[in-house]
């Protein structure tokens, strides 16, 4: 495994000593040990099955990664694509320095979480954003946060959030599966616009996303 730490992290989140969970996973002690201090690598199957004993799977997350994109005297850091949080991680209040002292967050509040993320977005570093911004919460605020950034990243975001709202669409396409056609009214089609519009999307971008889902 790479980081020989994770059946560590797992074991100890659950409140469970080696022994115990060496007799949940059919796994010595001494093995489990060896296991979380690097000195041996457990199989792929045998870390799914101790992994599964606490409660866990095991499997393949994208590699977020940023780039730091510079306008005017601002540098931003901007993803390659959106990521998900924790349930418990998403509303989680937390505090940054501001003018007049230290700038309280508390995300459970959507009112606050918009200010959060209007500064995450602004200002907020790699390790920031990671932790403190949720994928599906940012498509959520999308368009009342549009009128509040700068133009530049404004744009570096919107591939990104537009992706998302695209979704089922999006994968189809990437699996070379048709989208099958369906008939709309007038007022569906503009329920769509409206939408889109509100997300941040050009005119002929709308055209574009209309086009491809035979609106």
């Amino acid at each position: 495994m790479d980081d020989p730490s994770l059946l560590e992290t797992a074991r100890l989140s659950r409140g469970l000593t080696q022994e115990a969970v060496a007799r949940r996973s059919d796994t010595s002690q001494p093995t489990l040990s060896a296991y979380e201090r690097g000195v041996k690598s457990p199989t792929v199957r045998v870390a799914r099955r101790i992994l599964h004993a606490l409660g866990f799977d095991l499997g393949l997350t994208p590699r977020v990664t940023f780039h730091e994109v510079r306008h005017d005297r601002s540098a931003y850091a901007v993803p390659d694509q959106l990521w998900r949080l924790a349930p418990n991680d998403c509303f989680v209040p937390f505090s940054v320095p501001g003018r007049s002292g230290q700038q309280r967050f508390d995300p459970v509040d959507r009112t606050s979480r918009l200010k959060a993320y209007l500064w995450l977005l602004e200002h907020g570093d790699e390790t920031q954003l990671f932790t403190r911004l949720d994928g599906v919460l940012l498509v959520d605020l999308w368009p009342d946060l549009v009128p509040h950034l700068p133009s530049k990243l404004r744009d570096e975001w919107r591939p990104l959030v537009t992706e998302a709202t695209e979704g089922w669409f999006i994968e189809q396409l990437r699996a070379g599966r048709p989208v099958p056609p369906k008939p709309v009214g007038s007022k569906v089609r503009e329920r769509a616009i409206r939408r889109l519009a509100e997300h941040g999307l050009s005119a002929d971008e709308i055209r574009a996303v209309l086009d491809r889902r035979r609106l």
